[in-house]
């Protein structure tokens, strides 16, 4: 057979006459291996590319029950077939393959002893000279690894991320590493294609995520042991504060505990410092890996106590991320994308430092230090990496560059909170000062957004569920942003994946929308509880035809997606063009409209009669009912903020958003959604 994909053949069939060549996972018995075999068998069986299952332990023979007993319900059993099907299980070593097959790609998840790894490379070069060779280690850099090999440069690290068997996410060590640049390229392309992301960081010992999850754990244990709290005390206040538990998370992983502390270690390589100091209480943990820490659910910290342990732990996650900030371990928004996609953080420590300003971040910091007695701490804590202009902490979230006149706002983040509008109004207010810059594209960045935006972050509701005031004033404390988008120069947000909620309705505030083809659009807020307030009860009917009004309401009402396609047909979308185009295509647009060669698309201004018909369907997409006394409040909100001009409409719409943050369908509903349970409203809607 002949691979028809062209991110596949450089690695699988560079030889189109030649056979297609295997993805081997070495160390296929334990977690990381495990994972990762489903992963890539799940996706590359339907191209047609073997994949084997290699490891020394005869519990190998065991990993194909394993699998189809892991993919569960989540897949169609005859895919699952196939799958297994096309799995071949292999007890030994590289030696044992069988002798036609040839190999294109291992992915090794060996025991980290650098005595094993190195020769198992020896011998993968021997076998295949032109295979590519990645490594899942704990923290060893590709230098370590690979260095002196034959073909380093097909050779590097790709450190993947729980749960393994569906996370999508690997860091990949560039600068400094031994993969080369075009061999990269390939490997990029080749798990790009697969829907994976890669996060570029600096190829040195422990990596970026792990300093600070590692970090975490360590600091934890110290907690532990200095103030006798149990561990679910301390997770109590970090999850409260970061939105993670760290003995929790170490609890569900064998041998966590291990690498979390082998992580310290070649961190205290780096530099000499207490910052790094493993404590007694740690090391049984550390020596039996399915030892688990007593556990206690629900346990809350003493609230004396409380301030003390979240102090003690900002301290030691912002000491690290300022030395990876000025030794360039990661790039600032890098890290901050991995604390919140791969460690689950609320907001990523970069953020965090934006958000609390340098001077703030500096004291907790020294003051940690200093209490702690953290020898060498100018070095393994440099705070005056917390100023403004010493690195990009205003960018976090969104980044901007300028093109031929056309300023571009990069979105980084998927989900909107109050950083990410501080920083996008500071993005809009350079532009908008700046006479070189004649028109904005608000677009995601590619990297560690692929997606327009899926709305408000929940975690930001919490605080004012019940209350209107509160919930009011950070309604339009967002609003003093999103509405600056329409009051100046020509904005185009170009559409991508899935546009969601406050996503959608940021979309709406520009002056123009451009999208990739299959962009799918939603207004969910009902199936959290809440009606829009940004502008979704009304901006979409001043963007749209009339003809689309009773169209609009109905996915308003229901939640339920549409495509794009309906919102070009209405006039709300202008241009659909391929994915591939879309960057070019938005800059374009808005270009055109700013030198007035394409007429600005129509919103109306004025007050118009909206008719809202409720003979649509009681339940969302996923069958969960409504709330009945929300869609009462939903309707009458469409129809007068339609019926009045854009700025009045605006006024209604923000003040009926603060009253549902105050009902009972936003507390039931948006704590089920951070639960990840459907909502049971208390007043749901009769089929």
């Amino acid at each position: 057979m002949s691979l028809t994909d062209p991110t596949l053949r450089p690695l699988f069939q560079p030889d189109a006459d030649a056979p297609v060549r295997a993805l081997v996972v070495a160390g296929a018995c334990g977690n990381v291996g495990f994972g990762k075999l489903g992963q890539f068998a799940r996706l590359l069986t339907k191209h047609g590319i073997p994949v084997v299952a290699l490891d020394l332990s005869p519990a190998v023979h065991e990993v194909g029950d394993k699998l189809r007993q892991a993919f569960g319900q989540r897949f169609d059993p005859k895919e699952v077939d196939a799958i297994l099907a096309n799995l071949q299980v292999i007890q030994g070593g590289i030696a044992d393959l069988p002798e036609g097959l040839a190999v294109g790609f291992v992915f090794e998840a060996i025991p980290e002893r650098l005595d094993i790894k190195h020769a198992f490379y020896r011998q993968v070069r021997e076998r295949d000279p032109e295979a590519f060779i990645f490594s899942a280690t704990s923290g060893f850099p590709s230098t370590m690894l690979f260095e002196g090999l034959p073909g380093a440069e097909r050779c590097g690290v790709m450190h993947p991320f729980f749960p393994h068997l569906t996370n999508k996410l690997w860091e990949v060590p560039t600068a400094g590493a031994t993969t080369g640049k075009d061999e990269l390229k390939t490997v990029r392309k080749f798990l790009g294609g697969l829907g994976m992301n890669l996060i570029p960081v600096k190829d040195v010992p422990s990596f970026a995520a792990d300093r600070i999850f590692c970090g975490m754990m360590l600091e934890a244990v110290r907690i532990h042991a200095d103030l006798g709290l149990t561990p679910a005390q301390i997770d109590d206040v970090c999850k409260k504060t970061l939105g993670t538990s760290p003995f929790f998370v170490h609890n569900l992983i064998p041998g966590a505990n291990y690498l979390s502390a082998h992580c310290m270690e070649l961190l205290q390589g780096e530099v000499d410092s207490t910052l790094f100091a493993i404590p007694d209480a740690w090391q049984p943990y550390i020596a039996d890996p399915k030892k688990q820490w007593p556990y206690e659910r629900g346990q809350s910290c003493p609230p004396e106590r409380f301030a003390e342990v979240r102090d003690r732990m900002l301290g030691m996650l912002l000491a690290l991320t300022a030395y990876m900030v000025r030794h360039q371990v990661a790039p600032v928004d890098a890290l901050n994308f991995l604390c919140e996609n791969a460690l689950a953080f609320r907001a990523g420590m970069p953020a965090m430092v934006f958000e609390l300003g340098a001077d703030e971040a500096t004291t907790l910091v020294k003051g940690f230090c200093q209490s702690q007695g953290i020898t060498h701490a100018d070095e393994v804590a440099p705070v005056e990496v917390f100023a403004a202009d010493a690195a990009p902490w205003h960018e976090v979230y969104v980044g901007t560059a300028v093109h031929g006149g056309v300023g571009l706002l990069s979105l980084k983040r998927l989900t909107i909170n109050h950083t990410f509008i501080a920083q996008l109004d500071q993005a809009y207010e350079r532009f908008a000062g700046d006479d070189a810059v004649k028109a904005i594209v608000i677009a995601p960045d590619g990297t560690y957004s692929r997606e327009f935006g899926h709305g408000a972050d929940l975690g930001a509701f919490v605080p004012v569920l019940g209350n209107k005031d509160a919930a009011l004033a950070l309604i339009q404390r967002w609003k003093q942003t999103t509405s600056k988008l329409r009051a100046g120069k020509p904005t185009v947000a170009a559409l991508v994946g899935r546009v969601l909620g406050g996503g959608l309705e940021l979309a709406a505030a520009c002056h123009a929308r451009i999208a990739g083809q299959r962009t799918r659009l939603a207004f969910p807020e009902t199936t959290v509880g809440v009606i829009p307030g940004l502008g979704g009860c009304h901006h979409v009917h001043r963007a749209s035809t009339p003809d689309a009004w009773p169209r609009i309401n109905e996915i308003l009402l229901t939640g339920h997606g549409f495509a794009v396609d309906e919102a070009k047909a209405w006039g709300f979308v202008s241009e659909i063009v391929p994915i591939p185009e879309l960057p070019a295509a938005s800059m374009k647009l808005a270009a055109a409209l700013a030198d007035g060669s394409t007429p600005m698309p129509a919103f109306r201004e004025d007050g118009a009669q909206v008719e809202v018909s409720t003979d649509v369907a009681t339940t969302n997409e996923a069958g969960v009912p409504l709330d009945a006394e929300l869609r009462e409040l939903l309707v009458r909100t469409i129809v007068d903020a339609n019926g009045t001009t854009a700025a009045e409409g605006g006024a209604i719409e923000e003040d009926r958003a603060a009253q549902s943050l105050a009902m009972s369908s936003s507390a039931i509903g948006v704590k089920s959604m951070l639960r990840g349970k459907p909502p049971q409203f208390e007043h749901p809607l009769k089929s």
